[in-house]
């Protein structure tokens, strides 16, 4: 992919209480042109998303963040095949869970949690570190959205919001 970023973006340190979500560099992000790495991502893009189907981005907030406040998911988390990149969210991300973990962990069907709270180790590992990770945070111009991301199999909500998920 050549395309270059273009749009209304920005770049600032932050400390991780001010910046609780954030998708890292090269994660795939499903939009109307198929999956394209979040850093590609440009306002007016038209995104994937759990809850609308098609939404339009607004802009694309850039932030550094410390690898401590990172955690790397494997796509064999929901995916038995373990196909597709490892990928780097905030600790903070909050995703939505559908399978088994949902129901035993929070007695739900579905649960939209921390990713910090998925840790185990192993398919979801908390990174280590004070370098500076890049995160990108999709922000819409109605509201947030749960965006589709690695493949469709991950759905995360770009920022804090209530959020009302069919079963």
């Amino acid at each position: 992919m050549t395309r270059a970023t273009t749009g209304r973006t920005r770049e600032t340190r932050a400390s991780p209480n001010s910046c609780p979500n954030g998708i890292g560099l090269g994660t795939g992000v499903l939009t109307v042109d198929g999956e394209l790495p979040v850093e590609f991502l440009d306002p007016g893009d038209r995104v994937v998303t759990y809850d609308q189907g098609l939404a339009r981005l607004d802009r694309v907030e850039v932030r550094l963040v410390p690898a401590s406040e990172t955690v790397r998911v494997r796509p064999s988390v929901l995916d038995p095949n373990g196909d597709g990149r490892d990928f780097i969210v905030s600790a903070r991300q909050l995703m939505l869970v559908r399978d088994w973990r949902a129901r035993f962990l929070w007695n739900r069907p579905i649960a939209l949690v921390e990713a910090r709270q998925l840790v185990d180790g192993a398919h979801v590992a908390r990174r280590s570190g004070e370098a500076p990770v890049r995160l990108f945070q999709l922000v819409f111009g109605d509201r947030q959205h749960l965006v589709e991301i690695a493949g469709g199999n991950f759905q995360l909500a770009p920022a804090r919001m209530p959020v009302r998920v069919r079963c």
